[in-house]
């Protein structure tokens, strides 16, 4: 979701199909910090390749350079406990900067809900208060943006990576294939990429996944184009998608004994990553500032959509691969002046 935001493309195009997965020439992806993972140009580095400064704190791809280039500012190594409040200062010090010095993209990463959405549900007074306390440093950098008197030239855009449903079912993929005698390794838990020790085991693969319901499966090659996830390196030899309340994930020892109580007393976990057409899906976009009219009310907007319209503000073409469209109304009265 991140490096579809920041590219204007899709995994099948960007090669980021999920947070692991495998690649045939470079082995095992995990949360990597290392951008060259990313097949696809980030937003970030089409504006320095344009002439634009840019900065990044923690936005999923830019903890490195992508193919030797990188930013004027950049704040790395990805960091987990970093409090809200610390990002929030950050941003405001850099919009403080001298016109000469001051960064015209900033792309910062907030770890809002999600936490609490995966471990509580989403419907959790967890996730309440969570978004509760992201709320109160948002005020702060909204207060801030006031005193620096920058709103005529600064456009602020809000958006996340995905949406969060509720999930307190397992289906054993991994066991389903174990019993028909097929050696696998799965990875993935809304969507599960299955990578096979002997691809010519698929369609052996495909029956056995068969009896496992609610789960279709697909060869790699199958895949309906419309979702955009063959990658034709990085998928599975056959991919399965299932929808809520089930997940591929499932705990081991300890963890799986307390998590089937925790259903039992009526517990559920958050996940995402099911098909976009579900309502719980979706994500939000909030923007405000120049080239946003206050009255604007925008149609449904795709991932893919994010770029081009940053790039449209900031006077840029959008970063290479982009598939995107600019929202409509952003921006449109802006084109060739330039914006921070």
């Amino acid at each position: 979701g991140h490096v579809s935001l920041a590219t204007g493309t899709y995994p099948d195009v960007h090669g980021i199909i999920d947070n692991r997965f495998y690649d045939p020439q470079r082995g095992r992806y995990s949360y990597s910090a290392d951008a060259d993972w990313i097949e696809a140009e980030p937003l970030w580095i089409a504006a320095e390749r344009q002439g634009v400064p840019a900065a990044t704190y923690f936005w999923v791809g830019s903890e490195t350079d992508w193919r030797g280039q990188g930013t004027r500012y950049r704040i790395a190594p990805f960091d987990g406990d970093r409090p809200t409040s610390a990002k929030v200062d950050q941003l405001l010090e850099w919009l403080a900067l001298p016109p000469e010095d001051r960064p015209r993209l900033i792309m910062s990463y907030w770890g809002g809900a999600d936490g609490a959405g995966h471990d509580h549900g989403p419907d959790s007074d967890a996730v309440a208060e969570a978004l509760q306390s992201d709320d109160a440093q948002l005020g702060r950098l909204l207060a801030g943006m006031d005193a620096l008197d920058l709103w005529d030239r600064t456009t602020l855009i809000l958006v996340s990576d995905h949406g969060m449903t509720s999930w307190s079912r397992y289906l054993d993929l991994e066991g389903v294939l174990a019993d028909a005698g097929i050696d696998a390794t799965v990875v993935g838990s809304a969507v599960a990429q299955v990578y096979l020790e002997d691809p010519a085991e698929a369609s052996a693969a495909l029956q056995a996944i068969a009896a496992l319901d609610p789960a279709r499966a697909f060869r790699r090659e199958d895949v309906p184009p419309a979702w955009r996830l063959a990658h034709p390196r990085r998928s599975g030899d056959v991919v399965v998608v299932t929808e809520p309340p089930y997940s591929f994930t499932r705990p081991g020892g300890l963890s799986s004994w307390m998590a089937a109580v925790y259903f039992a007393f009526g517990g559920d976990f958050g996940g995402h990553g099911y098909a976009p057409s579900h309502p719980d899906m979706g994500g939000v976009f909030f923007a405000m500032g120049r080239g946003v009219p206050s009255h604007l009310v925008v149609p449904e907007v795709h991932q893919v959509d994010l770029a081009p319209t940053v790039a449209r503000l900031l006077g840029i073409e959008p970063p290479r691969q982009s598939e995107g469209r600019s929202v409509r109304g952003i921006g449109e009265h802006l084109v060739g002046a330039g914006t921070d």
